[in-house]
C-alpha cells in the first residue's frame, strides 16, 4: 500500500489542476454562497393593532425588538389563512378593553411554533403596570454570517467531491494501469485504499481550509464548539470518497459518473432536507429522507447545534462511518471479483 500511495501522492501534487479543484474551488464557492445566498432564519408574525392607546403601541414596539422575530403587515381578516399556509407562525391580536386602559391581547398560532411562549411572555412583560426593574445581560461576542447559508449546498458539493477519484480509478482500469499494478502483487484493497487515503487527505484540507476561513471571517457555526463541524464533515469526506469508489467499479466510463450526482445524490439531498428545512417537509418526505446519509450529516450538526456537545453527534457520525466502510468493502469484492473471471 506505501507504494500505492506514493505513486498516487506524486500523480496528484504534480497535477496542480487537481488541487485547485479538490482543495481551493470548493472553499470559493461555499464563501461566494455564504455572502451571495443568505436567507433569513427570522420568524415571521403578524400584528393586528386595533387598538389607539399608548400601551398597544408599547406592546408592538417591544416585539419589534425581539431577536429573530419579523412583524408582517396583515389584516384581521387574512390572519388565519396566512397561518395555515405558513406564511407566518402566529398572530398578536391587540384590541381596546372595555373597562381598562390595558388592551385585549389574542394571540393565534397552529400550536408548533417555537416563538409563541416568547411572544406571550414579552406581551406580558409589557402589559404589567410595574416600575422598571433593572437588569443585568451578559455580554456574547457578536457573530457575522450564519454557516447555515450554505450548509445544504456544502454537505451536496463534498460528497460529489470524490467523482475525480473514480474517474481517475475507471481511467486507470481503462488503460490497463490497474492491471500493471496488480502484477507487481498489489493487492486490490491495498491499491484502492492507498489511492482513496491520498485523496481523502487533499478533500479533508479542503474542508479545513474552509473551516479556518469560517472562523477568520467570524461566521456563526452555532455551536459552542465549532471543531465539531468540522468533525462532522470530515465523516462526510470519508462517505464521499467510500461512495465513488464503489461507484467506479459500477460504471465503465468515466462519463457515466455525472448520472451519481445528478439522478442519486441530488434527489437524496432534496429528500434529506438538506437544500431545504426538512421540519416543513411532509411527514412522508422526512421519512424517507431520514434513511439517506444527507439527512444524518445534517442531523448531527443539528444535535452539536442544539446540546453544544461532540458527543451527541456521534451517533450520526457513526451511521456515515458504518455505511463509508459497507460501501468500500462491497468495491473491493467487485473488484476482485471481476478480477478472478478476468484471470
Amino acid at each position: 500500500m506505501k507504494n500505492v500511495i506514493r505513486n498516487t501522492w506524486t500523480i496528484f501534487k504534480r497535477n496542480k489542476e487537481f488541487f485547485y479543484l479538490i482543495t481551493v474551488q470548493p472553499v470559493i464557492i461555499f464563501l461566494l454562497m455564504s455572502f451571495l445566498l443568505p436567507y433569513s432564519t427570522a420568524h415571521n408574525i403578524a400584528v393586528v393593532n386595533q387598538s389607539h392607546s399608548e400601551q398597544a403601541e408599547v406592546i408592538v414596539e417591544s416585539l419589534e425588538h425581539l431577536e429573530g422575530i419579523k412583524i408582517q403587515d396583515a389584516d384581521l381578516e387574512d390572519v388565519g389563512t396566512k397561518i395555515m399556509s405558513g406564511n407566518i407562525e402566529l398572530a398578536v391580536i391587540i384590541n381596546d378593553a372595555n373597562s381598562t386602559d390595558i388592551p385585549e391581547i389574542q394571540i393565534l398560532s397552529n400550536g408548533n411554533s417555537e416563538v409563541e411562549s416568547a411572544v406571550t411572555l414579552c406581551v406580558e412583560q409589557t402589559t404589567k403596570n410595574e416600575s422598571d426593574i433593572p437588569v443585568s445581560v451578559n455580554e456574547a461576542p457578536e457573530k457575522g454570517m450564519t454557516v447555515s447559508n450554505s450548509l445544504g449546498f456544502m454537505i451536496f458539493k463534498t460528497l460529489t467531491a470524490g467523482n475525480l477519484l473514480a474517474a481517475l480509478l475507471v481511467q486507470e482500469r481503462n488503460r490497463k494501469m490497474k492491471d500493471r499494478i496488480l502484477l507487481s502483487g498489489t493487492k486490490i484493497r491495498n491499491y484502492m485504499g492507498g489511492m482513496s487515503i491520498v485523496y481523502l487527505f487533499f478533500m479533508m484540507i479542503g474542508s479545513v481550509v474552509y473551516y479556518l476561513a469560517g472562523l477568520l471571517l467570524n461566521f456563526d457555526f452555532g455551536m459552542k464548539n465549532s471543531f465539531g463541524f468540522l468533525l462532522v464533515l470530515f465523516t462526510a469526506n470519508v462517505l464521499s470518497v467510500s461512495l465513488y469508489v464503489f461507484a467506479s467499479t459500477l460504471v465503465k466510463k468515466e462519463d457515466s459518473l455525472w448520472f451519481m450526482a445528478s439522478f442519486v445524490l441530488l434527489p437524496m439531498s432534496l429528500f434529506s432536507g438538506v437544500l431545504f428545512p426538512y421540519e416543513f417537509m411532509p411527514k412522508a418526505m422526512q421519512m424517507i429522507g431520514a434513511c439517506f446519509p444527507q439527512r444524518w450529516i445534517a442531523h448531527g450538526i443539528e444535535e452539536i447545534q442544539n446540546s453544544g456537545s461532540i458527543l451527541s453527534a456521534v451517533p450520526d457520525m457513526l451511521m456515515v462511518l458504518g455505511l463509508s466502510a459497507l460501501l468500500f468493502i462491497i468495491a473491493v469484492v467487485r473488484s476482485e471479483g471481476k478480477n478472478k473471471k478476468l484471470c
